[in-house]
């Protein structure tokens, strides 16, 4: 992935914070979206969900991002995850390609890819019990 951000939901996941920023602006790392103003977002909060943003289906779902969103993401392909912890969503990943299309393969290995960062967090939370 050429862009990501790596959002952490608060506790009454009505905001998300960036935690991590790669391949975009330095001003990203500082971004903090209010998820009212996205149903998509909230959508995501509620459950695991991985949402591929296509040019068949990007302006319908483009239009339930934030408008920050969309300028730092500005082409018709992306991908969002959320991620989930003892079976509450915890985070939400947003990456891209650069805009460009994401192989089938390179969908797959994101979706592995959160996978794996969910058992992580599972391991982790369990530290010390």
């Amino acid at each position: 992935m050429q862009r990501v951000l790596l959002f952490m939901a608060d506790r009454a996941l009505s905001t998300l914070r960036v935690h991590q920023a790669a391949g975009l602006p330095k001003d990203a790392t500082n971004l903090s979206l209010d998820v009212v103003n996205s149903t998509l977002l909230q959508r995501m909060l509620e459950k695991s969900a991985q949402v591929r943003l296509t040019p068949d289906n990007h302006a319908q779902f483009a239009a339930l991002l934030p408008p920050i969103l969309r300028r730092l993401f500005n082409g018709e392909h992306l991908l969002l995850r959320s991620l989930v912890n003892n079976g509450r969503v915890i985070m939400i990943v947003v990456a891209d390609q650069g805009g460009g299309p994401f192989s089938e393969i390179t969908v797959q290995a994101f979706g592995k890819t959160a996978q794996c960062i969910e058992k992580a967090l599972q391991n982790f939370s369990r530290r010390g019990q």
